[in-house]
Parts: structure tokens; sequence; C-alpha cells
């Protein structure tokens, strides 16, 4: 009888453990999540203190799920940029890294420069100055910024269009089929990394391919641009890096305030030529999309960023975006810059 009550109470007691444990699950869950929300709140509100002990203590909990101490690297990350704290912020993406898969990959339209430097900089750590395409059948690409090619009185004006002009045919080939595009950020930062800048900021031939060679690129496209009064020429190039030959060359013609859609246009005739397809439905090109004063502006912004002059280039992407409350590209990245703005 003895033994039978015994067996009864160690039933009971077991019950009573197990519902305990669930009980703890039940509430454990909800909170984790709610810690999560609540960094990402306190990150998003730019009380950067609170955020960053939030995210140090979801990095540091070992019950956390995988995903979430990906996000808390990640905003860590993010938090140590807006702080102008490198070594922190590499290492915040050093670790993000070290817990691939899924694989990571930081856009630059959506991250502040400093975080973006560091991305690449722990990249070249694990393997080189190699662009990650996943996939063989995949064929990459490098836009160099245009060459401004203009005459008249006013064609140093035109200058800042070399940066826009590649920033925007890269988003537009971006949407290309079995097509990875190099991002215009990392070739900058290759460009500096390498000291292989020359001749005011333009980039020859040679240093081209060079940097294609170094990124793991098949090829790179060398654009250039005229403005003629209200008239615009726009023409690449695209090279082999593996042989230094001309593959395929491009031009189009037609008012200046069209910019967008003659790039449209060029990208369209780019992408032809190397059997890729555009997505038809694309922001940033149709032919009713965007104006000059626009892509000046945008244009403008970059060369800022490239400065560091943050505050400034945040003020020129929403200039951008007053010219044109459609340009998305402009407040993705005037977004990206309000921790860096503190």
């Amino acid at each position: 009888m003895g033994s039978f009550n015994s067996d009864i109470r160690l039933r009971h007691s077991f019950r009573v453990a197990l519902a305990i444990f669930l009980f703890g699950l039940l509430i454990a869950l909800p909170l984790r999540a709610q810690s999560t929300a609540d960094a990402v709140a306190a990150y998003d509100s730019a009380d950067f203190d609170r955020a960053l002990e939030l995210f140090n203590a979801i990095a540091a909990d070992e019950s956390m799920s995988r995903d979430e101490t990906m996000t808390a690297f990640h905003y860590l990350g993010r938090i140590f940029a807006a702080r102008r704290m490198e070594e922190e912020a590499l290492g915040a993406i050093r670790s993000l890294l070290e817990l691939e898969p899924p694989v990571v990959s930081l856009d630059p339209d959506f991250e502040p420069p400093p975080l973006i430097h560091a991305y690449y900089e722990a990249r070249k750590e694990q393997g080189g100055y190699g662009v990650n395409t996943y996939d063989g059948q995949i064929r990459t690409i490098a836009v160099i910024d245009f060459t401004n090619g203009s005459f008249g009185p006013n064609a140093s004006d035109y200058e800042p269009l070399s940066r826009g002009l590649a920033a925007t045919m890269i988003n537009q080939l971006g949407s290309a089929t079995n097509l990875r595009v190099v991002e215009r950020e990392r070739l900058q930062w290759l460009l500096s990394e390498l000291d292989l800048q020359q001749d005011a900021g333009r980039v020859n031939q040679a240093t081209a391919v060079r940097m294609g060679e170094l990124l793991g690129a098949q090829s790179v496209l060398i654009g250039s641009f005229i403005v003629n009064g209200k008239d615009m020429m726009l023409s690449t190039r695209m090279v082999s890096v593996e042989t230094g030959e001309l593959l395929t060359g491009e031009q189009v013609e037609g008012k200046v305030d069209k910019v967008f859609g003659l790039l449209r246009e060029l990208s369209q005739k780019t992408a032809e030529a190397i059997n890729a397809t555009l997505e038809e439905d694309s922001s940033e090109g149709g032919d009713d999309f965007g104006s000059l004063d626009a892509m000046m502006s945008y244009s403008e912004a970059l060369e800022l960023l490239e400065q560091g002059d943050y505050r400034a280039a945040h003020a020129k992407f929403l200039e951008a975006l007053d010219h044109d409350p459609e340009y998305d590209v402009a407040e993705r990245r005037a977004h990206s810059l309000i921790g860096m703005l503190e």
C-alpha cells in the first residue's frame, strides 16, 4: 500500500513539474518575442542606450533562437556604427556572419555606410574581395561610375551625375534574371581599400578590369554621358575581365529631362546584349518617372555620403524626394542615415 501511494505521489509530482515547465515555456516565448520587439522599438526611437542594453542581453542569451541572435548582432552593428565605434561594429558583423546560414546580405540602400564598410571588411576576412553569388550559373558584372564628357560653360555642373547614373543603372540591372550586379558601395570601398582611385575620381579601363578580377566579376561596364543643352547621350561598353576585350557597346540619346527613361532604355539594351531580362515593373526608370533635378539631388547626396557628411547627404536625399515623391531609393537612403544624425 505504501509503495502504491508513493507511486501516485511520484506521478503527481511529475505532472506538476511538467505543468510548471510548460507554463514557463508559454510565459518565456512571449517575453522573448517582446524583448526583441522592445529592443527594435528602442532603436527606432533613437534610444540607443536602451537598445544597446536589450540587444546585448539577447545576444548573450543562449536560449534565444538563431534568428533572434542574428537580429541582435545586426542591430548592435547599426548602433555601434551610429556611435562611430568602428571596431565594435566590425565585431558585431563578424559575430553575425558566424551564425550563417542563412546567408547574410546587407543592402547599402538600407544600411549606413560605416556598417556596410564593416560588412565588406568582415567578408574580406572570410575569403577575400570576391562577391558571393551562391550560384555558379549567375553572371556577375560591375558597373563603374560614368565619365562626364559634357562640354560648354556648364559642363562641370553635371559632374555629380557620374555617381547617380551608375547607382541607378545598378538598381535597374539588379532586377535582371541570372545576373549579379556588384553594389556601387562595394566598388568605392575597394577603390579606397586598395588606393586605386585615379584622375580626379575617374577609373580607367585597366583599373576597372583589375577591380572586376578582385571581385570575381566576369565583366565590367564602363559608362559615359554627354549633356549638350537640353540633349543627352548615354553610352556604355562592357569589357571582359578575363581578356580585356570589348564584349558589347550600347548608346541612347534623348532629352536630358528624361534621364531616368534614357537610363532605363540603356539598361534594357545592356541586359538584352548579355541574354538577361529586366523586370517589367521597376521603379526608377519609366518614361514618366523622375526628373533631372531629382537625379541631380540624389547624385549630390551620394557624393556627400562618400565625404562622410551624413547630415548633408540626408538633406539631399530628402530634396530628391521633394522633386519626386515616388523616388523610393532616395527615401530608403534617407531613412538609413537616421541613426548617423545623432
